[in-house]
Formats: structure tokens, sequence, C-alpha cells
């Protein structure tokens, strides 16, 4: 605690016609231990029951609202005028934080430095098995030359709103792996400086319906990493970092296979 003021953490999740899973997303939110939480539902101006659902919860929400958006990211970032936290935490309407804990620890882990942005692990959720993801450090060129955002997930990265609001939000060009750009934009900053946590942070929920399992984010990934410099760097290099990156990826998580598991809650 820094001048006797707790930090505010900001979590904040968009969803459209997501009856299906919000409740499980929103529960992870509100039954944390640790206080003080900003928590944001952003609705796409829904025609099932999400919004019937986010009522139930109102008395334990900070803010939310339903009206139709222009995409994903154009959402998150209209939401985010409303964010006051030290750090921002987008939590997917399909995916849940790992344990009533969590942000608990993960404040703790914050409190002594208060660098620009944090993340952790990942947990991954399909049809009730969980595999942990474990992962490492990794700075802007490890990110660029692995070619994809798995290293530093999105779902399990807490960034400083001073850092957001430098990097004036997400580009909305990108309407499936804005987040993708956004993570490599904010590795450029610099001087920025960051942490990686040993912590499970986010179980990400994999079913057929995703963004990710629609391959749609292929082809908007190749313009990020052309945006981002990867096709100066020389050819050589790119192979070895790329196949280095992986294969140590791979031995780390060599044990972790899904396996039967009960969601929190």
């Amino acid at each position: 605690m820094a001048n006797g003021n707790p930090i505010l953490i900001t979590i904040l999740t968009v969803c459209k016609n997501s009856e299906r899973f919000l409740k499980d997303t929103i529960d992870s939110v509100i039954h944390q231990t640790y206080p003080h939480i900003q928590y944001i539902i952003a609705d796409g101006g829904s025609t099932d029951g999400t919004v019937g659902l986010i009522s139930q919860y109102e008395s334990r929400i900070s803010a939310w609202y339903s009206a139709p958006d222009q995409g994903m990211y154009f959402a998150i970032n209209k939401a985010l005028q409303l964010a006051k936290g030290d750090y921002i935490l987008i939590l997917n309407s399909d995916d849940q934080l790992s344990s009533d804990t969590i942000i608990e620890k993960v404040v703790g882990a914050i409190e002594p430095g208060r660098l620009d942005y944090y993340y952790g692990n990942m947990l991954k959720w399909k049809e009730g098995n969980q595999k942990k993801v474990r992962l490492f450090p990794a700075g802007f060129s490890r990110l660029l030359l692995s070619t994809h955002g798995t290293f530093i997930p999105h779902p399990c990265l807490f960034i400083s709103r001073k850092i957001h609001e430098q990097l004036g939000g997400y580009d909305e060009s990108f309407f499936y792996a804005s987040d993708y750009d956004y993570i490599l934009r904010a590795l450029s900053l610099p001087g920025i400086k960051g942490r990686h946590l040993p912590y499970y942070i986010t179980r990400f929920r994999i079913h057929s319906q995703s963004i990710t399992a629609s391959g749609k984010i292929e082809s908007e990934r190749k313009k990020i990493l052309e945006k981002h410099g990867f096709y100066q760097v020389p050819y050589p290099r790119r192979l070895i970092s790329y196949y280095s990156l992986w294969v140590y990826y791979k031995l780390i998580n060599l044990t972790h296979n899904y396996r039967p598991v009960q969601p929190p809650g």
C-alpha cells in the first residue's frame, strides 16, 4: 500500500450473447478475496438472456451497460473510459479467474515495485478437463519472434492504467487480434518494465464458438508482424529464435496434460 492507498484493480468483461458462460466469469470476479476491484461489464446489445443475467448481479458490479458496438476492441476502448484502477485486466466473457484468491496474490506481488505490467501463467479449460500452461519472462523481441501472443496471454496481463493511456487504447482496425498488437506496442515503449508471475491467473475456456477456435486471427496476425518489423529481422535469426522459443515452451510444459477438474466455486 503506497501513501495509504490500496491498489485498485479494474477488471473488464465485454460480451454479446454470452449467456452460456458469463455466469461463471462474473462469479469468479465477485467472489475474490481482494476487496479493491472495479468490475465493469460492457454488453454489445445482446438478444439472448445476457442482459437479464448481468442485471441479477447489479449490486456486485461497479458499472455495466448494454449498447450496440462496432466489435470487441471498440467495446473495450469505450468501456475502459470508465476505468479507475491502477492496473487493468481484460477478462473474456467465456473465461474465469483461476481461484478466489488470485487477485490478492497478484496485488501482493505488485505492491513492492509497481512495475508497468505483470502477467502470469494460464489454465486451459476444455470440456471439463484442465491443463496448466507455464510461461516464462518475455519481452518485445521474444513475443514478436514467437509470431504469437502465447507467451504473454492477454487474459493474464495486468497493465498499468498509465501505460494504457499512453498507448491510446487498442487499434480497432484489427478486429480479432488487436490484443497481440496492443501488447507489442506496450513492450516497445522506452523504459517499460514488467514481470512474469509464477501464478496461474486465468482459466481460458476452449470451445467451438471462441475467436481462437475460429481461425479468424491468422490473417491479422501476419499484418501485425509486418507492422512491428518482424520481416525486417534477418531470416536466420527469425528461424532460430522461433524454434528455440517454442521448443523451450514445449519442454517446460511437457508433463502438463489435460486432466478432469472442477471449475472454481
